[in-house]
């Protein structure tokens, strides 16, 4: 019997889970009997009544599975904990706050069992209510195109199945600082895109807000290419031969003054901002330097991914 496992990352989701169950369940019900699923909601310490909701729907059915964190270990390292823990064939990451339609997941398991490895999502529409944030998710998509070594499709989302033999790659990465997305691109085999809209969050707050949103794509393009660090090589090149033709321009005027040019500004004014325009430059592309510094010293450290508290229905 084919088993497909669902991962739920779940973060205060006490009023979308049981909306969540009750789509789901038709969809399952309609895969039956040649596919059989397990349905594992990551808590990620929720605050609210996520842990009593979720406790509520594995009493209630055998083929949910419950497993809480000690702390907030962050969405990627949530993930990284249901990768090791599914058992299916096959792997499914559907969001518990319905953005996600899951009566989409009949097309794309046809698909995988029509030969294709991972087949994602991609958004077709969105309607979050955040123009700003739906703004700057395109901004991010072009950007990361552009900059990334990985060949990652445009509007690609985490909603997505993926093969046995896939998840079995990724269980083997284990750096600290991730992003699903490119990973599973990286990874490589054969991918099929389906389009779908995204529809407004059901309940509560997305946890995930402009500030949130806009540290996991620094940290997506930081994952995935050295371009920035090649870049800051490329400008300070720039910077230095333009230098030594500003200074052999000026030897050639102290000897052979031109009458057409103006006289050069007195004072310090224009020094003073050249330094302090330096100095910047400088912190700046040093940020960049100890952003990838840094990631290497989370890697060196070899910490755990995640910390497990409890778990429900998920057996020896």
């Amino acid at each position: 019997m084919t088993l497909l496992t669902i991962l739920v990352p779940a973060y205060n989701e006490e009023e979308s889970l049981p909306l969540l169950y009750e789509r789901l369940r038709p969809v399952l019900e309609s895969l039956r009997p040649k596919l059989q699923a397990e349905v594992i909601v990551l808590d990620n310490c929720s605050e609210d009544r996520t842990r009593e909701v979720a406790l509520a729907l594995c009493s209630r059915d055998p083929a949910w599975r419950y497993v809480r964190y000690s702390k907030n270990f962050g969405y990627h390292g949530s993930l990284a904990c249901g990768f090791d823990l599914a058992k299916g064939d096959a792997l499914v990451v559907l969001a518990a706050d319905l953005q996600e339609p899951p009566e989409l997941l009949p097309k794309m398991v046809e698909l995988w069992q029509a030969g294709a490895d991972v087949v994602y999502g991609v958004l077709d529409k969105r309607r979050d209510d955040n123009v700003l944030k739906t703004i700057g998710a395109k901004i991010f998509y072009r950007i990361f195109y552009w900059l990334s070594d990985c060949d990652m499709p445009l509007y690609a989302t985490d909603y997505r199945i993926i093969s046995r033999r896939v998840v079995e790659v990724l269980r083997t990465m284990r750096e600290p600082d991730r992003y699903l997305r490119g990973l599973v691109h990286w990874v490589g085999f054969k991918q099929v895109p389906v389009p779908y809209d995204r529809d407004r969050r059901e309940h509560g707050e997305s946890s995930a807000g402009i500030w949130v949103s806009t540290k996991w794509a620094f940290n997506a393009i930081l994952c995935f290419t050295h371009k920035p660090l090649r870049a800051m090589a490329y400008f300070g090149g720039v910077i230095v031969l333009g230098a030594i033709v500003l200074a052999l321009f000026f030897v050639w005027t102290r000897f052979f003054p031109l009458s057409f040019l103006p006289q050069p500004p007195i004072g310090t004014t224009a020094i003073a901002l050249l330094i302090l325009f330096a100095i910047g430059l400088n912190a700046m592309f040093l940020g960049i330097i100890g952003e990838y510094v840094g990631r290497i010293y989370n890697q060196g450290k070899q910490r755990p991914l995640y910390v497990i508290d409890e778990t429900h229905n998920l057996g020896g």
